[in-house]
Parts: C-alpha cells; sequence; structure tokens
C-alpha cells in the first residue's frame, strides 16, 4: 500500500509532468542530460525525446553507424518508441537515445532526428540502418543528407517471401544482396534472376532494383557499416527492454525502467572492458608477434576476428609485386583459385595499406590480403594505419582524458560522493544539536531554511513570492494511439466480435436455454421434449450395441474352452 501511495503522489499533475519532473531531477545531477517534448492539441503530449551525458559520449565515439527502430506495446498510451543504437569498440549494442512518438508520421521522425541532431552537437551518423519504413526513409534524407541509408537484410528476404512466394527466387536474391561481386557481375547476376523467375513484370523487383545502392553490397562496398547488415541488433535490444518495461506502465514507469535497461547494458560493457585488458590469450597461429601485437591494441573481441584472418592468410599468395618510389602494389590470388585476383597498395613512407576488397574501409577490420602482405613484410606489429580507432582498447581513453583537463567528470559519481561526505556532517552536527531542546529548535530552523533556500536555487521549489503554474501551462498525458504493432485489439478497424450464444430451445442469439424467455410456453415444451427423447433414443442405441459387443465376446470366449478341452 505504501509503494502505491508514494506513486500516486509521484504522478500529481499528470503523469507527462512527472515525467518532466524526473528528467528535470537527472538534469541536476547529469549536467549534460537532454530532454524535449513536444504537445498536440488540448496540450496532450505527441513526441518525446531524451539522452543523458554518458549516451552521448557514447554517440561521439562510436556515432559513425546509427541503427534505430520503432517497438510497440510497450506503455499503456501505446506510443511507439524509437530506439537510436549503435555498435561499440566490444561489437556491443549501446543506447545512444530514446523517443516516444504518437504516430509514424515522417513529420514525427523528422521531430525527433532533428532533437537527435541537436542533442549530438550537430555530428551526423556516416550510415545509417533502418527497416526500410517509407516515413523513416523521408526523415532521414531530410536530416542526414550525407548518411548513406541501408536497408535490412532480413526485413528484405522477408519480403521477397511475401512477395514473389518462389524459393527459387529467394534464394538466388539472397546471393546477389550478400555477395561480394563487381557491378558487371551483379548486373548479370540480376538479369539472370529476373528472367528465370519470370519476375520482370512485377513492380515490387523493379522497385526493388532501383534501390539497389541501400541494399546490395555490391554498391555499398566501401560505406564503413561496422558489420551490420540487418537490425537484429534493434531486435535484441527490444526483447532486452521488454525484461523490464511491460504494457501497462505510463511515461514515468517506462523511463525509470529504461533506464534501469540502460545501466544493465552498461554494466555488462564494462565487465567485457576489463576482460579486455586483464588476462593473456592463448596464442593459435605461428604468426606469434603479429598475434601478440593485435591483443595489445584491439579489444577481445575484435582480436577474435582478426585472428580469423591471420589463420586465413595461408590461403592466399603473392604472385606479383610492383614497387616504385611511393607506391608498391601486390598482386594476389587464392589458392588453385588462379581466376580471383586482389591488389594491395602500400605507400612505403606512411605504411598505409589499401585492397581492391575493400573490407578494411567497411569493416574496419584488416583484410585476409593485407595480413598477407604483412606476413611477406615480415612484421612484428601491426601498423597504426590497420587499427580503427573505434575498435582499440584505447577508444574511450582519449575522451576520458579531456573529461579530467576540462573538470567535467561523470557528475552522478561526483554527486554520491558528495551526498556521503555531507552525511558524515549531518551525523555530527545531530549528534550535538540532540543535547538539549533548545539546541534542537535553533538548528533545526537554521537547516530547514537552509533547505528551502538550496531547493528554490535549483529549482527544486517554486519562489515564495510566486504563485504556482496555471493549469494551463500542464502537459496532458498523450491520448491512446492505435500504431500498426500494437496488435489486432488496437487496430483502426477494432477486433473481432465476439460470438454470441444460441439457445438451444428458441434457437436465437444472445441468451441460452436456462435463460429464455419462451421455455415455459408449449413449443419450448416440445422442443425440450423432443431433445430429451433424441437423447435418450442415442442412450438406447449405445447400451444396445455395448450389450451386442459383450454377447460376441462371450460367445467367442465360450468356443476357445470347448477347443481347449
Amino acid at each position: 500500500m505504501y509503494n502505491e501511495v508514494r506513486k500516486q503522489r509521484g504522478l500529481q499533475g499528470g503523469d507527462v509532468n512527472a515525467s518532466i519532473r524526473y528528467l528535470e531531477g537527472l538534469a541536476r545531477v547529469d549536467g549534460k542530460m537532454f530532454w524535449r517534448y513536444k504537445v498536440g492539441d488540448g496540450k496532450h503530449l505527441c513526441n518525446l525525446f531524451w539522452s543523458n551525458g554518458r549516451c552521448q559520449k557514447d554517440y561521439l565515439l562510436f556515432g559513425d553507424v546509427l541503427a534505430f527502430d520503432a517497438t510497440y506495446g510497450r506503455n499503456k498510451y501505446n506510443l511507439p518508441v524509437v530506439v537510436f543504437s549503435g555498435v561499440n569498440h566490444h561489437n556491443q549494442t549501446c543506447v545512444f537515445a530514446t523517443a516516444m512518438v504518437s504516430c509514424e508520421s515522417h513529420e514525427s521522425y523528422i521531430w525527433v532526428l532533428e532533437k537527435f541532431l541537436e542533442c549530438m552537437q550537430g555530428k551526423a551518423p556516416q550510415s545509417v540502418i533502418t527497416d526500410g519504413d517509407p516515413a523513416m526513409r523521408i526523415a532521414i534524407q531530410s536530416v542526414f543528407p550525407d548518411a548513406h541509408h541501408r536497408l535490412c537484410a532480413w526485413h528484405l528476404l522477408r519480403n521477397a517471401t511475401s512477395n514473389i512466394c518462389d524459393p527459387r527466387f529467394t534464394h538466388l536474391f539472397k546471393h546477389c544482396m550478400l555477395a561480394d561481386m563487381e557491378t558487371d557481375e551483379f548486373e548479370a547476376h540480376w538479369e539472370n534472376m529476373v528472367n528465370e523467375c519470370g519476375v520482370g513484370d512485377v513492380d515490387w523487383v523493379k522497385d526493388l532494383y532501383s534501390k539497389k545502392y541501400a541494399w546490395t553490397t555490391t554498391y555499398i562496398r566501401g560505406r564503413f557499416f561496422a558489420g551490420i547488415r540487418t537490425t537484429s541488433r534493434c531486435e535484441s535490444l527490444h526483447a532486452k527492454l521488454g525484461q523490464f518495461v511491460k504494457s501497462r506502465y505510463g511515461i514515468l514507469e517506462f523511463v525509470t525502467n529504461f533506464q534501469r535497461c540502460v545501466d544493465f547494458l552498461r554494466d555488462n560493457i564494462d565487465e567485457l572492458e576489463f576482460r579486455s585488458w586483464y588476462g593473456t590469450p592463448v596464442l593459435q597461429t605461428e604468426f606469434v608477434e603479429l598475434e601478440k601485437s593485435a591483443w595489445t591494441k584491439f579489444t577481445r573481441e575484435m582480436f577474435a576476428r582478426f585472428r580469423e584472418s591471420l589463420k586465413r592468410c595461408v590461403r592466399v599468395r603473392i604472385c606479383e609485386i610492383n614497387e616504385t618510389l611511393h607506391l608498391h602494389v601486390y598482386t594476389l590470388q587464392k589458392y588453385r583459385r588462379p581466376e580471383m585476383t586482389w591488389q594491395v597498395y602500400r605507400e612505403p613512407t606512411s605504411n598505409i595499406f589499401s585492397c581492391t576488397c575493400m573490407r578494411m574501409e567497411s569493416f574496419g577490420i584488416p583484410c585476409v590480403h593485407i595480413v598477407a602482405v604483412c606476413v611477406r613484410l615480415d612484421l612484428a606489429e601491426i601498423p597504426e594505419s590497420l587499427v580503427l580507432r573505434r575498435w582499440s582498447k584505447t577508444a574511450k581513453m582519449e575522451i576520458n582524458n579531456k573529461m579530467v583537463d576540462h573538470h567535467t567528470a561523470d557528475q552522478s559519481v561526483t554527486y554520491r560522493t558528495r551526498l556521503g561526505a555531507f552525511s558524515q556532517l549531518c551525523k555530527r552536527l545531530g549528534k550535538v544539536a540532540c543535547m538539549s531542546d533548545d539546541d534542537f529548535k535553533v538548528y533545526s530552523k537554521k537547516v530547514l531554511s537552509d533547505a528551502v533556500f538550496l531547493e528554490i536555487k535549483y529549482g527544486l521549489r517554486p519562489p515564495n513570492n510566486i504563485s504556482t503554474p496555471a493549469t494551463d501551462n500542464i502537459v496532458k498525458d498523450p491520448i491512446r494511439v492505435r500504431t500498426k504493432g500494437t496488435g489486432p485489439c488496437s487496430q483502426a478497424g477494432g477486433s473481432a466480435a465476439k460470438t454470441k450464444r444460441k439457445c438451444s430451445t428458441c434457437g436465437k442469439l444472445g441468451h441460452r436455454r436456462t435463460r429464455c424467455p419462451n421455455r415455459d410456453t408449449p413449443t419450448a415444451t416440445t422442443n425440450v421434449t423432443a431433445t430429451a427423447r433424441g437423447h435418450k433414443r442415442k442412450r438406447s442405441k449405445v447400451i444396445y450395441n455395448l450389450n451386442l459387443q459383450s454377447f460376441h465376446i462371450m460367445q467367442l470366449t465360450t468356443l476357445k474352452l470347448m477347443l481347449w478341452c
């Protein structure tokens, strides 16, 4: 009961106003806390956006790739929740910001992306991954015009299955989408696939081909996506979110429990950070020096990926070397596959590598061909040009040093440290102030007056000479909306009507036989009698059949005994 009383007191003025007060309280602890909201007709909340200081720091480091998707049924208003996430240096999902929108229109997404850009100090992502929602696509083109928009591969395969209904087409389309091939090779594969499956006149296939720059590896190659092809990370994050929030939660409960979910993810990241810095791996290749060098520079997860390239570098061989003063060109081919060749370019002065496969530019990890050249050059250490900053162990050290230099350490940690120290001083004062009644009254008034002064100073209490704000300035709770992801019961057409009961006496709907208004009439009595006779006739027939079966069994038993004797 006490928890419910505390909850209702916290919701004074409405669910949204309580959430705003909660965000304001977070802002007093976290100086970089950012939140914005938008109201619609009748002062009802339409959109809400928020992001704390640590999320903004993660975006500053790992915001080159952004993925977001909407999830549904996470609050009692059915507001779609949009979580902006990315990939950190441990190849784990990290949250950048969160938004709640009243409708999935391009206007709402434009507003959310504009606030996202404002929160991140104007830094736009290089690449964006979504599920292909038209409203999202329009908003991304409007707010992030220079970002490369990639469509989710899983959603495309699902749409191919539902629109074409041909397993052969789905298999060939998956090869065209994910295979690493040249432009002319892709065009030939696409034409053969369309002719073989006979889908050249299908509008969906034509529209898909017009968007080839957003989904095929052939045209995306060379753009950094951190190895992300689908929005499965968003789906996984939504599933984890479902463990912390329920559909019955209001705005305040959702915001507080969502913060618990983010803290849980950060605890896992801190554990991975500890494992990356401490411990020694078991060396598995014959290139010991390169493997040790990779362990000292890459995080644990990225080191495992680099080691796979180091193991497979023996599958390619260098067949030609052209050296000039400013550029060295190495031509490589695959073992027993002379038609598959790649060129690795190296600048001897700066020690910068590049390969025609563009895996380094796309994933940030040295490809097999570059590693083979490093082995050929007998290098004992990985060049710095091959270690992407975002995948290294020291990815966060630079920004942490900047924060220390500018005295902008984590505000929450500083607040808790001050609170613990001040509590000890208050205990010391309380021991001596409570020894006499006069001292207790004097110091109680002093502490109370000072507390009121500080509450007014930091906005926790309105000044005494200012009246409470009028009800016109209060933001009302959002209106329950109907979205595409809230289930059949919340769709615009409503759920299907329940099947009504049918009376077995009169045959009408809406009541049972025991409540039939015609149960005392002769017709009803006749129907009941006829029904009873029918049931009696059925029971008699069943009993007769059982008796007949028993008679046959007795006859067979008697015959067996006679034969035995």
